[in-house]
Formats: structure tokens, sequence, C-alpha cells
């Protein structure tokens, strides 16, 4: 989702100095989690369901850890090693790393670090984090789609097996190896040969194994036919590790590449509305180091994608019925909804739950990090394959089960098609406002926002119905499908994201890009401009005085438009308000020089 920040945001915030302290800060809710965000004082760099990373100039023993002192100055990323804390006296030791702060299931480190046997390591760059954004509602799916179950009806666990035996017999797949370079041409060539627009995209990583050149990122783009520049994501990554030895890798994450790979063989026979994204990253072993390079570039780029699934170990059946562990953070719940709903049309004997995961991490993060939507489908939180990071991690023992990768594959491909929608069916479609913009009307007291946009094209598939005007990320206020400003009043120095919901009779709904509002007192130009409207408090009627005046605008106290009068004239304009209830409303000006705001008390 792209956002764009109104005039003036660059003058108000050169106070909000980063950088100093890096910090932790537990929180609660995603409300409070929202709230850390918008703070002028932190620059959030990392978050969990629970804990933020942050640095600040402003510390607050009260209710920040001081993790650093001086953040970033003696290295350029902290890595957080998930290990519990019985086994973090390795990590602890001055002689092999210096540790900054430990807790219950992890340690930070200052620069690179070991992952913790079996998984989990993420770095934490000096750049911000975003919360994950919705940018369009995920369809509600309420029965099988049937061109979608002939996809899933063809994967083939031999083929599956294949991929996952190939990748097992480079023997080593670690991020810097020949072999990882050789398995990122090898994918690269099977998407080629599907038909998939391909990119290797290089990238440097500075590990604790060492600093170089990684092996490329691949990247295969199948375009949509009406929306090719709107995406929907999977992934998975293809290096592997282990402590001593051979690393072949098979279920981390042979098996999460075959899942991709597959999909991506299937899905290429057909046509969708919009384009599927699919991945195959390096160095996720070492921190996320490849999906972060990946989708730091897409969120600088403003690419639009409506959401990410993450394909990492599917392949260890524990126990006798096959199961799914959705794994993803309170911020994305609208996705993970999605999935779960996924799963009780397509799959309903398929047991799915949503479980937090405190021992371990994968790509998705790196999405949900950018401002993205991204889950993690896994075998088991608590009994995932005991082989990974060692040479046993091979078919037979650590991949036990194709049956089982065939569904989380099926599950795959059910939830990047409801989204991107085969064009041979039919599908409710409907277009977003255009024009969105927000502007600071001068005034002489309090700040506020105006909202304005334009009706959307023609070409969806029902009646325009209404519109929903959205204030960080939750439903503000609905006005008719006519109405195209709104008004809303915000304290100076506040901030606020917007965006505009066109809505539908078939409940389809568009919308439109997000952009922050900043509360500021604008009252400079309005010194040399004579503006009047009186009486004021009026009962029937007042008149407004402005030069070059093009149109008034009334809103209610709910920023609801009252009405709206035009003229091309500088001469008094005098209105009847005969009909409104009395109150306080927000008189708009748009005069050649500006949108000027003034308050009208009606009796």
């Amino acid at each position: 989702m792209k956002k764009t920040f109104v005039t003036l945001l660059t003058i108000l915030l050169p106070y909000a100095i980063f950088g100093g302290n890096l910090v932790m800060l537990n929180y609660s809710g995603q409300s409070a989690l929202e709230k850390l965000f918008s703070s002028p004082n932190l620059e959030i760099h990392y978050y969990t369901d629970s804990e933020v990373f942050a640095t600040t100039d402003a510390f607050d023993a009260q209710h920040m850890v001081l993790i650093d002192e001086k953040a970033f100055s003696q290295c350029d990323f902290y890595t957080l090693v998930y290990c519990p804390s019985e086994q973090q006296k390795y990590y602890l030791s001055e002689k092999n790393y210096n540790a900054l702060y430990s807790a219950a299931n992890y340690v930070i480190i200052r620069g690179g670090a070991v992952p913790y046997k079996n998984d989990g390591a993420v770095a934490i760059f000096n750049k911000s984090a975003r919360l994950p954004r919705l940018t369009r509602n995920f369809p509600i799916v309420t029965e099988e789609n049937p061109v979608i179950r002939e996809m899933m009806n063809q994967v083939n666990t031999d083929s599956l097996e294949a991929t996952v035996q190939f990748m097992q017999d480079y023997g080593n797949r670690m991020w810097n190896s020949d072999n990882a370079f050789a398995c990122s041409d090898w994918i690269a060539g099977r998407m080629e040969a599907m038909g998939l627009e391909v990119e290797q995209q290089p990238f440097y990583a500075n590990t604790w194994f060492g600093s170089g050149n990684a092996a490329p990122n691949v990247i295969g783009i199948q375009r949509g036919t009406k929306y090719p520049d709107t995406y929907v994501v999977c992934g998975s990554h293809f290096d592997s590790f282990s402590y001593y030895g051979s690393c072949p890798g098979a279920d981390d994450n042979a098996t999460g590449v075959a899942s991709v790979l597959e999909s991506a063989r299937i899905l290429t026979q057909y046509e969708f509305e919009y384009s599927i994204i699919y991945c195959a990253f390096g160095c996720e072993e070492m921190g996320l180091f490849g999906s972060e390079e990946y989708a730091s570039r897409c969120q600088e780029q403003g690419m639009e994608i409506l959401g990410y699934f993450n394909n990492d170990m599917n392949g260890y059946l524990y126990g006798d019925q096959i199961h799914i562990d959705c794994i993803y953070p309170n911020s994305v719940e609208p996705i993970g909804t999605y999935y779960m709903n996924i799963g009780s049309v397509y799959f309903p004997q398929l047991p799915i739950r949503h479980v937090s995961f405190s021992s371990g991490d994968s790509d998705h993060t790196s999405f949900n990090n950018n401002g993205y939507m991204g889950i993690y489908p896994f075998e088991d939180v608590d009994n995932y394959s005991p082989y990974i990071h060692t040479a046993e991690d091979l078919i037979g023992n650590s991949v036990n089960s194709f049956e089982m990768s065939k569904q989380y594959c099926q599950m795959n491909i059910g939830c990047l098609t409801e989204i991107a929608n085969p064009v041979d069916e039919p599908h409710f479609s409907c277009n977003p406002v255009r024009n969105f913009n927000i502007e600071t009307p001068y005034g002489k007291e309090l700040s506020s926002l105006l909202l304005t946009w334009e009706a959307p094209e023609e070409g969806s598939s029902d009646t325009l119905t209404h519109f929903v005007i959205y204030r960080d990320s939750e439903a503000y206020s609905t006005v008719g499908k006519d109405v195209f400003m709104f008004v809303d009043s915000i304290t100076v120095g506040a901030q606020a994201e917007y965006f505009v919901m066109a809505v539908y009779g078939d409940n389809c709904e568009a919308s439109s890009d997000t952009l922050v509002g900043v509360g500021i007192t604008a009252v400079a130009q309005m010194e040399d401009v004579q503006i009047s409207i009186f009486p004021n408090p009026a009962k029937n009627l007042f008149t407004v005085v402005a030069p070059n005046l093009r149109q008034v605008a009334i809103f209610n106290m709910t920023g609801q438009l009252a009405g709206v009068f035009g003229t091309n004239d500088s001469a008094p304009y005098p209105i009847n308000i005969e009909a409104y209830s009395p109150g306080i409303y927000t008189i708009l000006l748009m005069t050649e020089r500006g949108v000027f705001r003034e308050k009208l008390v009606v009796e």
C-alpha cells in the first residue's frame, strides 16, 4: 500500500530525531501497538506480538529496557536468536558473543550470530518497520470454485518428491556456497521454463559465517490480465544450514520450494486477473536476509501486495492426522482468517489452528515488517522435524509424508487463486475511488483535514452504494455514493492514516491508497485574505464574503457533508440554512487562494 504524506509533514517532524538507544518495550493489544508506531519518539525496527524493538533519544527506564547505547554505531544490524533460556549459556559467554540482552526465549546479539540448533534467527536492521495494512478485503469464500478444485487436484506427490530429492542431492545449500548459487540458477531455470518473468535478485549479507554475495533470490511473476500491478505472493527459502557436516535440508526447506514450484507449474496453465509472484529466497537461515531484501524493495517501490503465503517445512508428519499450524502475528489477523476460510471450504476435515511461535521465524516476517500481510503455515510448532539443521534432514526420516506436503501445496494454491481470480470464472470485482487527496484548510483555531476523492471508474461488477472513510484502519464514517468529500478535526501535532473504501451492491469493496493527514495550525496565509461569514450565530441565513469564491461546503459535527453551494464571484454570497438543525458546523470556502475553514453556530 502506498503512503503519501500531506504537505508540511516534513516541517512538523524535524524534531523527531531517531537513533540513540536501542530499547525493548512490552505492549498488549493491537491498539497499544498502533500507538507505539505513531509515537514521534520511537523508530520501531522489529516487533512481535508482545514486544517492539526500537531506537529512541527519549529513554524511559520505567517503560523501556535498554539493549544498546548508540544503536547501530558498532554494527550494521543486531540478531535476535530464538533460544530457550536453559540453552542460552553459549550465547551469553563473552568469548563467543557480545550478548546484549536475554529473555525467556531469545537472546539479542550485536551483529551476526549462529542460529540455535532447531531454528530461529532474525536480523534487526537500521530501518523503520511498518505495520501491515489491508489494501483490499480478502474474499469470503462460501463454496468451492470448481476451476480451483481442478487446479488443486493436479498437485502431484511424485513432482513434489522429485524437487525435494534434487535439492537434497546438493548435500549443502549454505547461503554463500557454490551449491546455493547453483540451486538459485536451477530454480530460475524451472521458472523460466514455465513462462514466468524471472529475476535473480543479488544481495549482500554480513553474517556470523562471513560476509559477501549471497546466492540470489529468484522471483517469478505471472502477470494478471486485469490488474497486472497488483500482486498476491507465495515464497520459500532454498538455503540450508547445519552445525556440522552436510546440510541436505530436505524438510528445511526443499519441501517449501517444492510447494512453490508445483503451484507455479499448475497455475501457469491458467490466466488470472491479478498477478501472482513466486519467490525463492536465499540466506533465510542467517536472519531472513533474502526475503528482507526483496520485501524492502517492494515497499520502497510502492508495490501493492494483497497477501504473502510462506512455505517452509511441510513434510514431517507427527502423529496420524495431517494438520496445519498457521503462524502469524495478531497485526495480520485478516489474512489468517482468510486462510482458515479457505481450509474450511476446501478441506473441512483438515485441522488448522492459529498459533504464536516463540521458538523461530521465517520469511513472512520480512513482509509483515515492511507493511504487508503475510502468514506461515507450518507442520507443527511443538513437534516439527527434529532432524532439521543436521545431516539427517533427508527424505524418509525428516520428510515422511508427501501426502501432507500435497495438502499444504493445495492450500497454497487455493489461497493464491481465490484472490488472483481465474479469468473464466464470474467474480465480484470493483474499482476504487480516484484521486484521493487530503488538504489542510487554513483556519483560525483547531486543525481540520479535508478529504476529497473522485468517483470510481466504470466497469465494476455491481452498482456503487456508498463510501466508508477509514481512520487508522478502523471504519470511521459513512457517506453516500454521491458525496466526494469529508472533513475531520484533528489535534495539532497529531497524525492519522486515512483511506476511502468504495462499497458496491454485491458487497465488493475497493480501497483507495492510504494517506497520512497531519494536524497543523495554518493561519499564515489568512492574514492578507479578507474572509468573513455573518451573522454568526445564524438562524435561517448567513452570508459568505471571500475573494474569488468558487465553492462553499458545509459539514456537520461528525464530518458529514450537509450541503455544497457553487459560485463564481467575490460578492457577498447568501446561503439558506432554514432546514439545518441547531449545532456547530464547519464551513469550507474553496477559493483561488486555497481552502479556508470557519466555524458556524446554527441556532
